[in-house]
């Protein structure tokens, strides 16, 4: 069995890690009896499915533990974000450009980091062909898990902790976009693939998240609304029209490249 890609001490033997948290991908199921979704195949062909990809043997059982710890306490906040015109106190909204922003006020930014990175990480380490397109360079590969290994912890308390001894990340830019009033007529989609040679787009039914390498090929008003430094966390509203429209690009996009 290999050695886990996080700790690079243990076996890798958890089975069933989910590559992207199930909690990301839950709406997909709301509201359909029997559960299922539809898991849509090269070629455009077509099959249900009852829960998001996951993978056997991707990391050990400890680094899975300290993942849910994160995942756990990520979610909580996920929800204050869905009800985020109703806490005022908890967020502001400002205006960037034509951008509506949503700062959040109580999200701690490397908090945020290391749920974005911990998913970056796992997408681009997982054989699951789903998402054979999603792949970092070695060297980022390897930034952002020295990054996440030396930062998650097993237990709640001390994952809190330990964002006041965090002096370095990894500092790219990264774009964070949230439905601006809830998923209407359109539960979303669950995907991530390499958008171009320094761009890298990942999709789900409550956030989309856009990675880009190369600071050179960010334009100025992408800069003020990313979520590279450590100021507020940032994430751009999209009304019900653009949040389908950009979905439906998205799956034309697939289907036009004979990718799942």
């Amino acid at each position: 069995m290999k050695t886990c890609p996080l700790c690079n001490i243990n076996p890798a033997d958890n089975k069933n890690s989910h590559i992207i948290p199930k909690f990301l991908g839950k709406p997909l199921f709301e509201n359909i009896k029997p559960r299922y979704t539809l898991q849509v195949k090269k070629g455009g062909k077509a099959k249900k499915i009852q829960d998001i990809p996951k993978q056997d043997f991707l990391i050990c059982i400890p680094c899975e533990k300290r993942f849910e710890i994160l995942e756990t306490y990520f979610s909580r906040k996920l929800i204050s974000l869905r009800d985020y015109a109703n806490r005022s106190d908890k967020f502001e909204i400002s205006q960037i450009g034509p951008n509506w922003i949503l700062k959040c006020l109580d999200l701690n930014p490397f908090l945020f980091k290391l749920f974005y990175f911990s998913i970056i990480w796992r997408l681009s380490i997982t054989s699951n062909p789903l998402f054979e397109n999603f792949k970092l360079p070695e060297n980022v590969e390897l930034e952002i898990g020295n990054f996440l290994n030396e930062n998650l912890y097993p237990i709640h308390q001390d994952l809190l902790k330990g964002f006041e001894s965090i002096q370095t990340y990894p500092e790219y830019h990264l774009m964070a976009y949230k439905p601006k009033t809830g998923r209407k007529n359109f539960t979303g989609i669950l995907t991530a693939f390499q958008m171009s040679e320094d761009h890298y787009g990942i999709f789900t039914s409550d956030m989309i998240l856009f990675f880009h390498l190369n600071e050179n090929k960010i334009d100025n008003l992408s800069k003020l609304i990313s979520n590279k430094g450590i100021d507020n966390v940032k994430f751009i509203l999209a009304d019900s029209t653009q949040w389908k429209g950009i979905g439906s690009a998205v799956v034309k996009h697939r289907l036009l490249n004979n990718s799942s």
